[in-house]
């Protein structure tokens, strides 16, 4: 390693090694018995990924799943991942209850999970290890196939040992009902939010989740899974101005409407041999967006996301168009709708389309614009909920 910070990251691969002791992650065996239970190409190479975050150097080690065989080394893989909509509803709900809200993040989350399958993984640079041995491991090392599944398996089966239940309609919600004492906790993968009744409840259950796994928790509530979180007057505020940021590099001089598409836009299916990689790319970056922050761009991301696979330059200019107004619209289009707390009842509101043949047709959410564009001249409809009025 000939890098200036080397002895930063040398210290990062020592404390990532240690936690992996500390979490019995693998035994050491001979390579003949790994050999007796997998083909000699299915035991997995590794390799150090580092990341420099403002805190502190983090080195972590991955496994090259890809070589794992299904059926021999790993079976299911699927592990649920949560909506946004429920994170907003928990922030909304501690509002009108006024109860406590924590974020917190699990150290090492993966490591934590027994995996479900035979997998041999070659030495990793920085361990030193007799010749002809290899590492078998117990718990599910980053990158393996089964290694989200594995982690969702055993964080349920923490979160009911202390009381709480997985939500059929999101799974990784979970609720607690005891009495008087109500909890809820949103995780997506190792980063979560939790609310409850009482600040002894919240304690509490902090208390017993430590015993299991290592969590740090943040009453600050400075972000989540890269959201900025900011405490405001009249409840929450989320924003994604760093991920807005990175699809920003385009000139917005030309862009004089505030709606999302251009509002003469019509496209149109255009066969091509490969995919247009960039193009899925911002495509799944604003997907994102709409999803966690920006609802007021989410009918305009998906009609963009329909010519995924076959794109031409209409579709490229359309898609500059709405990036250029993200980007001009600086003072709040860069701001989530915000959780607040005036009234306690939930509404939801039809939205029938009935103007067939219209070019455009415009709706309010969350005090946005919800711009939508016909295709193929095709009927649509939908609904919006408000809790709290958010």
């Amino acid at each position: 390693m000939s890098s200036p910070e080397k002895t930063e990251w040398i210290g990062a691969i020592k404390e990532e090694l240690k936690s992996m002791d500390e979490e019995q992650v693998f035994d050491i065996v001979d390579l003949r018995y790994a050999l007796s239970i997998v083909p000699h190409e299915s035991i997995l190479s590794t390799k150090w990924v580092f990341v420099k975050k403002p805190e502190h150097y983090k080195a972590r080690l991955v496994a090259r799943g890809f070589k794992q065989i299904h059926g021999i080394n790993y079976d299911e893989t699927f592990a649920p991942t949560p909506t946004f909509n429920v994170l907003q509803l928990l922030f909304s709900t501690a509002l009108l209850k006024q109860w406590p809200v924590k974020t917190f993040d699990v150290k090492v989350a993966f490591l934590h999970s027994v995996i479900d399958k035979p997998v041999f993984v070659w030495c990793p640079q920085g361990m030193n290890i007799p010749k002809f041995k290899v590492l078998a491991l117990k718990k599910a090392l980053y990158r393996t196939k089964q290694a989200a599944r594995c982690w969702w398996v055993h964080l349920k089966e923490v979160l009911s040992l202390i009381g709480f239940q997985s939500n059929d309609e999101d799974p990784s919600t979970y609720t607690l009902i005891k009495g008087t004492d109500v909890s809820i906790l949103w995780i997506h993968v190792d980063d979560g939010a939790i609310t409850a009744s009482s600040r002894e409840l919240m304690e509490k259950i902090a208390h017993e989740i430590n015993k299991k796994i290592k969590v740090k928790w943040d009453e600050k509530i400075s972000g989540l899974v890269g959201i900025t979180i900011e405490k405001i007057p009249q409840g929450y505020k989320f924003l994604q101005t760093d991920l807005i940021d990175k699809l920003t590099g385009l000139n917005p001089s030309n862009v004089t409407s505030k709606s999302p598409l251009p509002v003469d836009c019509k496209l149109e299916s255009s066969p091509a041999l490969n995919m247009d990689k960039p193009y899925l790319k911002r495509i799944g970056m604003l997907l994102y967006i709409a999803q966690a922050s920006r609802p007021d761009i989410a009918y305009a991301v998906n009609y963009l996301a329909r010519f995924s696979m076959n794109t031409n330059k209409s579709h490229w200019k359309a898609l500059e168009h709405l990036i250029a107004v993200m980007w001009m619209q600086v003072g709040g289009w860069k701001e989530i709708n915000r959780c607040t707390v005036t009234s306690s009842y939930m509404e939801k509101i039809p939205y029938p389309d009935n103007q067939r043949n219209s070019q455009q047709s415009h709706h309010r959410l969350h005090k946005r614009n919800i711009w939508r564009y016909p295709l193929q001249q095709e009927n649509a409809s939908g609904y919006r909920t408000f809790f709290n009025q958010s």
